[in-house]
């Protein structure tokens, strides 16, 4: 993976992990799924959301079939997302 295909990642897995997490989206879609559902800190914590996000984000990627890179890249993908977080804000 090149790191502008990291960077994308990284963003993909941040704008996935705050929609889940903070947004209501169109409708309040979002606002409503996190009312009914019993999934308790994966749909509130960010951190949290940002493992699973990132997980989905590099496995749609081309990668390779070592699972051991596999979580390399989804834990490097998630903690860019979580910095982009700090950045933002958006992780308090």
């Amino acid at each position: 993976m090149n790191p502008f295909d990291l960077l994308i990642v990284c963003l993909s897995a941040w704008r996935m992990a705050y929609l889940v997490t903070k947004e209501d989206a169109p409708f309040r879609v979002m606002a409503r799924i996190r009312e009914r559902t019993t999934l308790g800190g994966l749909l509130t914590c960010i951190k949290c959301a940002s493992i699973w996000t990132a997980a989905l984000a590099v496995f749609v990627l081309p990668h390779p079939a070592e699972i051991g890179l596999y979580l390399v890249y989804v834990f490097a993908v998630s903690g860019g997302a979580l910095m982009l977080a700090s950045f933002s804000g958006a992780n308090q």
